[in-house]
């Protein structure tokens, strides 16, 4: 360890440079992985709402309500149809109001309507069942969440692509920069280089102070930018949570051991973006250390 440090302050600039390459491309990675996975569970969170409610006049009578949630089922479109009383309303609505007092005295199980949760197959479902109830007769108002999924939908393809778009320019600027300066370094080193092969010595051999040095540096700049990446969410969770009002956990995995949540973010979130950057970076180092020895190394 000691010998590789000497090594790494006996070039400053080409240290820094691949520091700073590396910090800023895991940065970016943790930011648009973070944002793309937790627009990925809010829709598919939303997605597992009911996405088509159906409320009926105060005239209609259950029979007819009943009725209509046996014709939606015996469609393909729909997977469950939940029916909701006025009574089950009021209990929904003072969960919600729980703390607002003034809202509980005002509303009782007479102001409410009951009313159907529609959970459709797929998304492209939604606007199909919406036209067919609001044919039926005793229907007061259909809500669906098809303009909130389509545009949750866009977002998070546009974050995708513009996230592969600039990570892939931002990695290949890092692998050029490390691949140059193992180049450099090689090239320096040849005579002794060539000494060291006409003696036996491998090419691995040859190269695994570079590779030292190089994954050393991957070490410290995976570790900074995670740091940066949880110091930035900490100062935004406030905002965060106000966005996110409503949502529960957002689970990317689960087990009997833990659970990974993307929100709220618990540590195991924090340490597995930490390791994915790690990974990474340890994958580039050594694919672009070969590559520069198989050129330069005969």
């Amino acid at each position: 360890m000691n010998e590789t440090v000497k090594s790494l302050r006996r070039s400053p600039y080409q240290t820094a440079g691949i520091f700073f390459a590396l910090a800023f491309s895991f940065l970016v990675l943790l930011i648009f992985s973070f944002s793309i996975l937790l627009l990925t569970r809010i829709v598919h969170y939303i997605e597992t709402q009911p996405q088509v409610t159906i409320y009926f006049l105060k005239t209609t009578p259950e029979s007819s309500m009943y009725k209509l949630r046996e014709e939606l089922m015996s469609t393909e479109k729909v997977k469950e149809v939940r029916y909701i009383s006025k009574q089950e309303a009021l209990k929904i609505y003072k969960d919600m109001n729980k703390n607002e007092p003034l809202l509980l005295e005002m509303v009782s199980s007479e102001a409410l309507p009951a009313s159907l949760e529609v959970y459709t197959q797929k998304p492209e479902y939604l606007k199909d069942v919406a036209e067919l109830v609001k044919k039926e007769p005793g229907v007061e108002e259909v809500a669906y969440q098809q303009d909130v999924i389509d545009s949750l939908i866009k977002v998070t393809n546009s974050v995708r692509v513009a996230a592969m778009a600039f990570l892939s320019a931002q990695f290949l600027v890092v692998f050029f920069i490390i691949f140059t300066t193992i180049t450099f370094k090689i090239v320096a080193k040849k005579e002794e280089i060539e000494i060291m092969r006409l003696l036996g010595a491998s090419r691995y051999f040859i190269i695994r102070p570079l590779l030292k040095q190089n994954l050393f540096i991957n070490f410290l700049a995976s570790i900074v930018s995670s740091v940066i990446f949880i110091g930035g969410y900490l100062s935004l969770q406030t905002k965060l949570a106000g966005f996110l009002t409503g949502i529960p956990s957002l689970t990317l995995y689960e087990s009997d051991v833990f659970n990974l949540y993307i929100w709220p973010p618990n540590l195991y979130m924090f340490t597995f973006f930490t390791i994915i950057t790690f990974a990474v970076g340890y994958s580039i180092i050594w694919f672009t250390t070969f590559l520069a020895a198989s050129k330069y190394i005969k």
